[in-house]
């Protein structure tokens, strides 16, 4: 059976290349749906959300923000499809999300950049989990947005992919290795909190590229040989520089983003004004992937 993703396969991964690359780069206009009830959305525009994550492995959703909240976005996720959710760290009891800066010692928020105002390096959501309960899919939506700042840039991973296997092949294989990233065990007061996750950085799960990705520095761990390493640098080189498929956006009030866990980034943002509302979203990650088969017109 022909693959793509199969380094001895170059034919299809040609045509797969040529196809990819002839989509038009993303942008606001292109990526975004209307919804006019998140916890009901129509059978058209699940079509459509569901067409741009085939085209690009994101879609820009906009709805009145009144209309946003935790079980109003939580059924919009089961209407794509996506029900298994992941109970991360600081989610409440329906694995939901609030990300808003956090000041003080409190619950600990405060020592995660996501609750802060800094910057977010480039990533995949749950590049800490383990192979078997990898994130496949997240929605993040904007309740109230950032005086100044906070813009989002995304890729898809197929994008990473083309770039970096134009570039070596042996990329490639480096990142496919089963023990090519490792995140140590979190450990606190001599108590594991999180074990260590080891695993490749590219992987095909049911015929779909996934990739799990952290550009941190510090607690993350990277396979020892100059292959691994010369697949590091290219990465770096790849997330250096804008290209024709970033997408960069600043979320308004209502709108978010739904997408099969694309690389993302966050820009740092101001403070909110004295008196003023911090920048405030709600997030929801999900084991499943969004499946755009499942809806036609």
């Amino acid at each position: 059976m022909s693959n793509p993703f199969s380094l001895t396969d170059e034919s299809t991964y040609q045509r797969w290349r040529a196809v990819r690359l002839a989509r038009p780069a993303p942008s606001a206009a292109r990526l975004r749906v209307r919804v006019q009830q998140p916890a009901a959305p129509s059978r058209a525009e699940l079509a459509a959300i569901g067409a741009r994550i085939a085209s690009d492995g994101m879609a820009l959703v906009s709805c009145a923000p009144e209309q946003l909240g935790a079980e109003s976005l939580l059924a919009l996720g089961r209407a794509l499809g996506l029900r298994r959710t992941e109970a991360n760290h600081f989610a409440d009891a329906r694995a939901v999300s609030r990300i808003t800066p956090t000041d003080g010692p409190g619950d600990g928020r405060g020592d995660y950049i996501p609750y802060t105002e800094r910057a977010l390096n480039w990533h995949t959501d749950g590049y800490y989990n383990p192979p078997g309960q990898q994130v496949r899919a997240w929605m993040l939506f904007c309740l109230h947005p950032a005086r100044e700042g906070g813009e989002n840039q995304l890729l898809d991973p197929e994008i990473a992919y083309i770039r970096l296997r134009d570039a070596s092949p042996d990329h490639i294989a480096a990142l496919m290795h089963p023990e090519a990233l490792a995140i140590p065990a979190h450990v606190i007061d001599g108590r594991v909190q999180r074990a260590e996750s080891r695993g490749p950085v590219f992987s095909i799960q049911q015929g779909r590229l996934h990739m799990r990705y952290s550009a941190r520095r510090r607690n993350v761990c990277w396979r020892d040989t100059p292959e691994t390493a010369a697949a590091r640098a290219a990465l770096d080189e790849l997330f250096s520089r804008e290209t024709v498929f970033t997408f960069t956006h600043r979320l308004a009030a209502g709108e978010g983003l739904i997408s099969n866990n694309v690389l993302h980034n966050r820009m740092a943002f101001a403070p909110a004004a004295q008196e003023g509302r911090a920048r405030e979203l709600l997030r929801i990650r999900y084991t499943d992937r969004v499946n755009p088969d499942l809806w036609t017109v």
